[in-house]
């Protein structure tokens, strides 16, 4: 068990990062908003890679690693399916289904969808008229990911996505891929993602560019398995670079607490508490549950609840 003097560190360290963190800048939820089309893909899936702040290219090792780093497909022991949900601002709500298959001892496959629903938007004309409720208002995306085994310490693995945004009549669509690369050592694992990376999509003959990004962190395991924490960097391609840290704290690999913090140093302003996650976790037999608590997010003002359930099969 950690001792007392351990977990004081932790602590210590954790809330310097914090503070170090919010001197240096504004958070965002995507620094690309409104620069590239499909912002949608930005938005983080699965509770526990939100409450560790989104630091979890080199954690992930559930089929969340479909939109994470599917290089961490290879980390699975046995079929998994991932059901993930959170309702946003206005009626806004995204939802995420997986599912992974360790196929052979050096491939694992897997299929995901995401859809975001932008609920009920009423419609007005160049009079600011009423016309009535917008339909086909929604952003999907669907893809199919394989993942390979090098040797026992290097995983690689790629994903292809179908991407559809739909609103009031107007509708774009475009492929895209994920790369990305897993190391492992006993105690640190290395991660690298290349995502969103494809051709431009056409809405109404406009031409956007899709949020491109290149995700690259460690995570380490500093006094064994019961303490894990995590940190990355997001460079977009058409937006401002993003720094992530997370911790995550379990009690017989059953129980889990996790936290995290996420900040754009390039922002200005000063605020403290921004993109600020706190989540709990519980393993019961064959399921995963975890929820995350998100205040005040800078985008919508309001507080965000994730939720998350993982079968294992």
């Amino acid at each position: 068990m950690m001792s007392r003097q351990r977990l004081f560190k932790i602590l210590i360290i954790w809330i310097f990062l914090i503070a170090v963190t919010a001197l240096l800048g504004k958070t965002s939820v995507a620094s690309d908003n409104g620069q590239t089309a499909a912002d949608f893909l930005n938005i983080g899936v699965g509770a526990r890679g939100a409450a560790m702040g989104g630091a979890f290219t080199s954690v992930s090792d559930d089929a969340t690693s479909l939109y994470w780093n599917p290089a961490g497909l290879m980390q699975l022991n046995s079929s998994q399916v991932v059901f993930s949900h959170f309702s946003w601002y206005q009626d806004i709500n995204y939802e995420y289904i997986a599912v992974a298959y360790p196929a052979l001892d050096k491939w694992t496959f897997g299929a995901a969808a995401s859809y975001l629903s932008y609920g009920s938007i009423e419609g007005y004309d160049i009079n600011d008229e009423p016309t009535g409720e917008i339909t086909s208002t929604y952003d999907l995306a669907t893809s199919l990911s394989a993942a390979y085994r090098v040797n026992d310490a290097f995983s690689v693995g790629l994903t292809a996505k179908y991407i559809v945004v739909s609103l009031a009549g107007l509708s774009g669509a475009a492929l895209a891929a994920d790369i990305g690369t897993r190391y492992d050592m006993e105690k640190v694992s290395f991660g690298l993602a290349a995502v969103n990376l494809g051709q431009n999509m056409d809405i109404d003959g406009i031409s956007e560019k899709l949020p491109a990004a290149v995700r690259a962190g460690f995570a380490v395991k500093p006094f064994g398995p019961s303490v894990l924490t995590s940190l990355e960097v997001c460079n977009p391609f058409y937006g401002d670079l993003s720094i992530s840290n997370g911790y995550e704290f379990n009690y017989q690999n059953r129980y889990y607490a996790r936290t995290g913090f996420s900040y754009i140093p390039a922002q200005d302003g000063r605020e403290f508490g921004q993109s600020l996650s706190f989540g709990v976790g519980a393993l019961m037999g064959p399921a995963h549950f975890d929820y995350t608590f998100s205040p005040n997010e800078k985008s919508t003002s309001e507080s965000i609840h994730r939720f998350s359930i993982i079968l294992d099969f």
